[in-house]
């Protein structure tokens, strides 16, 4: 046996330690005897001593393996089966690029197109050619643009998927990133109707600070508008709140939560039908306004967010804060596609309308033009630092995008994850999350 390369021990308040295992996503609370046991491994020890069931649940957990057990060989099976599962059809569908608003920090170029009926007639056939071969769930993303104003075009590719995987016994669901301002009751009333599991919609602060950084085209705030469309259709739909983050607004955002946590609908709901995370502007493309010395660093964005998982969990609020073993960048998946008004296609949300960026459309086949096999071929699989990090299974090199364009020198690094930076301290969070489930659960017996 030897000892995983993907082990975390974090010693607790007495003699025992947390222990993590990326790889297999097993988390225990062990004492200072096992895990002598378990890094005895590397000094090459034997274990003949060793209780046999012990060396069962350790190996179970991911802690151990056997000599000739491959584990960076799994990771690169988990990634390639992923990337080439023709089951799964992913689809990000923009019915246009125009939106009401005038964010500062935008990296899209407004286009006013409509998605037209020959377009979403394109789609349908589109979608149902790869569910007449091997598609089993077909996930949809609404996007822009400001998708909810093209309402009419959501609802008629809605009725025709939902009509589609019906009649094939295909799996659907969808999901909808929206600013806001068109989202009412009765419209998040239709979304549920169509399948839409979730809705994200950014504010970016308190009402100063928003509508600086995002107001209507005339100039006016968008803050009241969207705040009191959160605030009515919560509980109809599960709604995340995004809040982009610069050095702006980077001090402001904890305030922020803070303001939150005194309405009524948002502390009812908080974990359940109401989350909240940040976005990190950069400068994602040449169209994006924002400039790179307001963009935070990556450690530093991190951090922030950290201290807003603090914050939360400080406040007796329940929210998922454990990690999730990865899969690797969707956009390297052979059946995920960004689609425009036009029916271009894009591997890609941040291609989305650059049409040199485009890998074929809805109605030819794809082309694989150097865009796309650089997307699809570029993986940590080609970078020695994520090879050797302890932390590849649950980031699996990051964003492609961001891969791509660091080697040509646009981005100053590539898109480590979150976790690098506070792993140890959610780990902690959730395991005092987990103790005080318990003692409550204890106390009602």
């Amino acid at each position: 046996m030897k000892i995983s390369k993907y082990n975390f021990f974090y010693k607790l308040g007495n003699e025992d330690f947390l222990a993590f295992n990326a790889l297999k996503n097993g988390l225990a609370v062990v004492d200072k005897e096992v895990v002598n046991t378990i890094n005895s491994l590397e000094d090459g020890s034997n274990l003949e001593d060793v209780d046999n069931e012990l060396l069962k649940e350790l190996e179970k957990g991911g802690f151990i393996c056997a000599d000739d057990f491959d584990e960076y060989g799994l990771l690169t099976i988990r990634r390639h089966r992923q990337q080439y599962d023709t089951h799964f059809l992913s689809l990000t569908i923009a019915p246009t690029l125009n939106c009401n608003l005038a964010c500062n920090y935008c990296f899209e170029d407004p286009d006013e197109t409509v998605m037209s009926d020959d377009v979403i007639n394109g789609v349908v056939k589109f979608v149902n050619h790869h569910i007449k071969t091997t598609v089993k769930n077909l996930e949809v993303c609404w996007y822009g643009g400001e998708p909810l104003l093209c309402l009419d075009v959501i609802e008629k590719l809605s009725s025709e998927f939902m009509s589609l995987c019906k009649k094939n016994n295909v799996r659907y669901s969808s999901y909808i990133i929206t600013n806001g301002t068109h989202f009412t009751p009765e419209v998040a009333k239709k979304m549920k109707e169509w399948k839409v599991k979730g809705a994200q919609i950014t504010i970016d602060g308190d009402r100063e600070t928003h509508n600086l950084r995002r107001p209507f085209r005339g100039g006016k705030g968008s803050f009241d508008k969207i705040f009191e469309n959160v605030k009515q259709t919560v509980g109809i739909i599960p709604i995340s709140i995004r809040i982009n983050v610069d050095a702006h607004n980077v001090d402001r955002v904890i305030g922020f939560f803070k303001e939150l946590e005194n309405e009524e609908w948002f502390h009812k709901n908080f974990g359940e039908m109401v989350t909240l995370h940040f976005g990190h502007v950069r400068k994602y493309t040449n169209s994006c306004r924002c400039k790179d010395e307001e963009s935070l660093k990556q450690g530093n964005f991190w951090k922030k967010e950290l201290e807003l998982q603090r914050h939360i969990f400080k406040s007796g609020y329940k929210f998922n804060i454990y990690p999730d073993i990865s899969s690797g960048c969707v956009a390297t998946s052979i059946n995920s596609y960004v689609i425009d008004a036009k029916g271009n296609l894009y591997k890609c949300f941040n291609d989305l309308g650059v049409p040199h960026n485009s890998v074929g459309t809805i109605f030819k086949p794809v082309t694989f033009t150097s865009l796309y096999i650089t997307k699809m071929v570029e993986s940590f699989e080609k970078d020695t630092g994520c090879q050797k990090c302890k932390y590849l299974p649950i980031c699996m090199g990051g964003c492609v995008d961001i891969r791509v364009r660091a080697k040509k020198g646009e981005f100053s690094a590539k898109d480590c994850t979150g976790w690098k930076y506070y792993l140890e301290e959610t780990l902690r969070m959730f395991h005092l999350y987990k103790m005080e489930q318990k003692a409550s659960q204890k106390q009602k017996f």
